[in-house]
């Protein structure tokens, strides 16, 4: 869920509801599935499906980055539980950048060398890839978004002029949303955490 506005423009409703969509929906999955996956003794991969905004954060997204941080936090937290616990049950903690989903249908990425628009099944396959081969990872796409705990250490300064270069803080100001979204026919696949 995406509201699109400044942090003085949204109500205490539209902010509780975009926490609760983003990041505390995640927490009820765990909490109702984890105990039966642990029960089964079988193992398994819990995906967390975050966002390359959730470390970086943007202009008119603060809830939303706000609620992708905070799933980075949890899947780092839960990592440490499963490894110290419950070995056998995987983590993979998915950033990507602008996904090519209705859920931000409108925003003009300004630059696309630097941050191309990713395909939602491109990030599937990798997730499938990984989980098929027992790998425990970190699924970072396009390429920038491996990168981005490098930016998070670089001065301010040159960290601005990255924002400013890749248009990360004017990228919203033509976002729709879903509820201007035209599909043209198209049916929209929602994915959880995006």
């Amino acid at each position: 869920m995406v509201t699109g506005k400044k942090l003085l423009d949204m109500d205490v409703a539209e902010v509780e509801r975009s926490l609760m969509t983003n990041l505390v929906s995640h927490f009820y999955t765990l909490k109702t599935f984890l105990p039966a996956i642990i029960r089964n003794g079988l193992g398994g991969t819990i995906v967390t499906v975050s966002s390359v905004i959730g470390e970086v954060g943007a202009a008119q997204l603060t809830d939303y980055a706000a609620a992708k941080a905070g799933l980075i936090a949890l899947h780092k937290s839960l990592t440490a539980e499963m490894k110290a616990d419950h070995p056998d049950i995987r983590t993979i903690l998915v950033t990507p950048g602008q996904l090519s989903t209705p859920l931000f249908y409108g925003v003009q990425t300004p630059n696309a060398f630097l941050a191309p628009v990713v395909e939602p099944v491109e990030v599937a396959k990798e997730i499938i890839n990984a989980i098929d081969n027992g790998r425990a990872e970190h699924i970072a796409m396009p390429f920038y978004a491996r990168w981005m705990g490098w930016y998070n250490v670089l001065p301010v300064g040159i960290q601005q002029i990255v924002r400013w270069v890749a248009g990360v803080d004017t990228a919203m100001k033509s976002f729709v949303g879903r509820a201007g979204n035209e599909l043209s026919g198209k049916n929209g696949v929602l994915i959880q955490g995006l």
